[in-house]
């Protein structure tokens, strides 16, 4: 069964892009927003500016995942296999704005990627139009701006790296999207 977004949702997304290419959205109610980015922020180590999984030790990925999980955070994965990135971005991207139409979503937050931003706008801006939504906001934010950011990381790494993690990042997921 897919996943209902929220009304008026706020989205946090990042990405990972070995291999396939996965684009994990976390979606939060905006009654929850306060309570989850504290929690989430309370998951990194003292004297840390941000979770950044593929530089975390496993057992801090864990306690990560499992503290995520407790504040009701999913998270919806876009995956594109055997594109470039280039190819692959603006599919997740389009289907992830039509989706956040559809459910009248407020707020988007998108880890900066300066090489990404301009391409990234031009995509939203068009996907915005196209969908008919005057509301949604958008921007760009580096991950040790925005703590929520965390829980898309933390998503799309375990995807890309498989195995037991897909297992650990199940209680996350709210869905996963083939495009």
């Amino acid at each position: 069964m897919p996943f209902d977004l929220p009304r008026r949702s706020h989205v946090f997304v990042d990405e990972s892009k070995a291999g396939s290419y996965y684009l994990a959205a976390a979606v939060i109610p905006p009654s929850g927003v306060t309570a989850a980015r504290s929690a989430i922020k309370g998951l990194r180590h003292k004297g840390s500016s941000a979770v950044h999984f593929k530089s975390e030790r496993d057992a801090t990925r864990r306690s990560f995942l499992k503290g995520a999980a407790s504040t009701g955070v999913k998270t919806v994965v876009y995956i594109v296999d055997g594109q470039p990135d280039k190819i692959a971005r603006p599919l997740c991207l389009e289907a992830l704005i039509h989706d956040l139409c559809q459910a009248d979503a407020e707020h988007l937050v998108l880890e900066q990627d300066d090489s990404l931003a301009a391409a990234d706008r031009r995509i939203i801006q068009a996907q915005v139009r196209l969908n008919g939504n005057t509301q949604l906001q958008y921007r760009h934010m580096r991950r040790t701006e925005e703590p929520l950011l965390w829980v898309g990381d933390a998503v799309a790494w375990c995807f890309q790296k498989g195995g037991s993690w897909r297992a650990e990042v199940e209680p996350l997921i709210g869905e996963v999207r083939r495009l």
